[in-house]
């Protein structure tokens, strides 16, 4: 069931941040899949993990799990961007374990109207998704988010991809 607004009017909508995550997810799926890697989703997200990328030609670890978020409300630098990641998602991508945990970060354009543009040339998802391992990282005793930066270099591409699996695994 999607999960809609009911505006006063008694029109009905599909909920911003539930088109943002869908988004999302196809952008992450397109790159995946062009790769030529795998994309697998748990039936349930209790363990804040979102999706498993897998290479299907790696021996041993051939797998990365990957925590998704997007926005269209956030603060850069010339190097980073800011995002104040819930601290329950924060303490569970800092664990060390043998499958690597990433998070995936998906900006958006602040226009919802600029989130996807179509015509009969090309499908445009705009804007971009960055990654970042926090693994190792300190645990966060704030109460609710914790700020993370995830460098503008580690663009969410096929070369990104690459780069994710050579120094992870």
């Amino acid at each position: 069931m999607l999960p809609v607004l009911i505006l006063a009017t008694g029109a009905s909508v599909v909920a911003p941040n539930f088109i943002q995550e869908q988004l999302s997810l196809a952008y992450v799926r397109a790159v995946v899949f062009r790769s030529g890697l795998r994309l697998s989703r748990p039936d349930v997200d209790d363990h804040g993990i979102d999706g498993t990328i897998v290479d299907p030609d790696r021996r041993g670890v051939n797998r990365v799990d990957f925590q998704l978020k997007s926005t269209a409300s956030y603060g850069t630098t010339d190097t980073a961007v800011g995002y104040d990641l819930r601290v329950q998602n924060y303490n569970q991508l800092i664990i060390e374990d043998d499958v690597p945990r990433i998070l995936i970060l998906f900006i958006m354009p602040e226009d919802d109207g600029q989130w996807l543009l179509q015509d009969e040339e090309e499908l445009c998802l705009r804007k971009c998704a960055y990654w970042v391992s926090l693994m190792g990282m300190l645990r966060s005793l704030n109460s609710s988010t914790q700020r993370v930066s995830v460098p503008l270099a580690n663009i969410f591409d096929q070369n990104g991809l690459r780069r994710i699996f050579d120094q992870l695994i």
